[in-house]
């Protein structure tokens, strides 16, 4: 009986380690439709801020990173009062020499809702990271994303070699603000301009081949991976990639540039970067489009796992 008693228990023991061993518990992740760490809260918001997000809860999301561009705070009254009637927008922030802190403190008044679990962050283009950063609004956040465009670099769309360098500066920026980065939105500015190189020649789109879409060489895939492989920063997949999923041939590119990163042990955020209600006239379902990159319900719950723990651990000091 003894001798049964131990084979039972020893067979359980293994089938429950092959259970679970190197996996999450599904009941403790959030499902990429419920993620979206790209929502911008502040000065473009159509709605107040409770409103606004209540469109996001009825729309499946339990996980925000509520932001705004951080630039959009350095416009004096004059060009404020200008760019709120050009834009047909609310005024939510009037005091421009209060209004980043302001707006803090508005998003910071949220994470109180038992609906959906928020954080607070800024959006910075990646040009300030060369010209200079404005410090002292950096320090109210939870999370920093980093604005990726050609602007930054003389026009042209940044790939992998550009993204290296700037992956490299985040790591030294990080030492300062010890908070988690995402690089936002590096990948479609890039396909656009592939296309567009190609009509502005005269191609017809469909003669694109794969190797003109990527990315990433292969060694910048594994030069990407040793600066940011299981680190804290990483690399936004937003809705705006869906527009050109349906080329078979970008599809296949884009796979062979970001699921190598993947398996790598880099890791990935999902998003809407919705700026107004028009991002409610589609589905949002990044598992579209995630599912063949390799990017799992477990590599994007990673940036929440580190935000709450951080939380806790101000919380008991």
């Amino acid at each position: 009986i003894l001798l049964l008693s131990l084979t039972i228990s020893a067979t359980y023991s293994t089938t429950a380690q092959e259970k679970t061993t190197g996996k999450s518990l599904i009941e403790g992740l959030f499902q990429l439709n419920e993620i979206d760490m790209h929502v911008h809260a502040g000065k473009e918001r159509p709605l107040p801020l409770n409103e606004w997000i209540d469109f996001f809860a009825r729309d499946g999301r339990k996980v925000m990173l509520l932001l705004d561009h951080l630039e959009l705070y350095r416009m004096d009254d004059i060009k404020n009062k200008e760019w709120i009637k050009k834009n047909n927008f609310n005024d939510w922030y009037p005091n421009t020499k209060t209004g980043k802190y302001d707006f803090i403190k508005d998003i910071s008044t949220v994470e109180s809702r038992k609906d959906v679990l928020t954080f607070r962050g800024w959006e910075i283009w990646e040009g300030e990271i060369d010209e200079g950063l404005e410090k002292e609004p950096m320090k109210e956040a939870e999370v920093i994303g980093w604005h990726i465009s050609k602007a930054a670099w003389n026009g042209k769309a940044p790939a992998g070699k550009e993204l290296i360098h700037r992956a490299r500066q985040i790591i030294d920026i990080q030492k300062e603000f010890p908070v988690p980065m995402i690089i936002f939105h590096p990948f479609a500015g890039h396909i656009k301009a592939v296309k567009e190189a190609a009509t502005k020649n005269g191609r017809n789109l469909s003669s694109i081949n794969k190797e003109e879409y990527r990315y990433f060489t292969p060694e910048e895939q594994k030069e990407l991976i040793e600066i940011i492989g299981g680190s804290s920063v990483y690399i936004e997949m937003e809705r705006g990639m869906i527009p050109y999923w349906s080329d078979p041939v970008v599809r296949e590119a884009f796979t062979e540039d970001i699921r190598p990163l993947a398996e790598g042990g880099v890791k990935f955020t999902v998003s809407t970067d919705a700026h107004g209600t028009g991002v409610f006239n589609e589905s949002y379902t990044p598992e579209f489009y995630c599912k063949d990159l390799g990017i799992t319900p477990e590599n994007v719950n990673t940036i929440i796992r580190e935000l709450l723990a951080t939380r806790a651990k101000k919380n008991i000091r």
